[in-house]
């Protein structure tokens, strides 16, 4: 593809991508790795930002919503420790490519996400890219989605002030969730909850940030 008189080999761009942000990150798991080779990122923004979308930014898809930037988004995947057969739950998918590259690590992927314009977009990309185990869901994302729960993983692909326990509640005994919360003077740490019957674990992983989504700001919901 030609960019501003600029010829752009994406499968070259894919691979700098891997080589340079993801492996030296300790991303190690090759079916992770694999889908970042794989899926095509270029076609999940728009034109004018299609030359950063292998840089490591998150990339403003307007509306409060965010293409996340490869290594977080690799990391807070491999955090996960995803099985083949696990059902996982993606809050806010946006334009749906997390899910896509879940697609190749688990069973079925179910995203829920509140725009109506980006959900439209994430459902003909699944038939573009013929992905059979994703599942777009048109619902708030606040309060996760319980008619599909228990989940073994959870991803909340946007900042968080707190995670509602109304959605740990969602998790599978011994499910995982991730999500980056930032707390006071915009500080952002990865972090990954788990559960034990009736109770939670929580565990941060590294610095991060994204902006947070309406709906996980502080004081809206009850804060874990």
């Amino acid at each position: 593809m030609t960019i501003f008189g600029i010829i752009m080999d994406f499968s070259f761009l894919r691979k700098n991508m891997v080589d340079c942000q993801l492996k030296p990150n300790k991303i190690i798991n090759l079916d992770l790795i694999d889908a970042f080779l794989e899926v095509p990122r270029e076609i999940f923004v728009n034109k004018k930002n299609i030359n950063q979308c292998y840089l490591d930014v998150n990339i403003d898809l307007t509306k409060n919503r965010f293409l996340l930037n490869p290594m977080i988004c690799a990391r807070l995947i491999q955090s996960l420790n995803i099985n083949k057969n696990d059902t996982v739950l993606t809050i806010g998918s946006g334009v749906g490519y997390t899910s896509v590259i879940l697609s190749y690590l688990c069973n079925t992927v179910i995203g829920i996400e509140s725009i109506k314009s980006f959900y439209d977009f994430s459902v003909d990309v699944l038939i573009k890219l013929e992905v059979n185990n994703v599942v777009f869901i048109k619902s708030k994302i606040e309060n996760g989605y319980s008619d599909q729960q228990p989940y073994d993983c959870i991803i909340i692909e946007g900042g968080v002030n707190h995670v509602p326990v109304e959605i740990l509640n969602q998790l599978s005994e011994n499910g995982r969730l991730v999500a980056v919360e930032i707390k006071e003077g915009n500080v952002g740490k990865a972090t990954i909850y788990q559960r034990y019957g009736k109770e939670f674990t929580k565990k941060y992983l590294f610095d991060a940030y994204v902006p947070v989504f309406d709906g996980f700001k502080k004081n809206q919901n009850f804060n874990f």
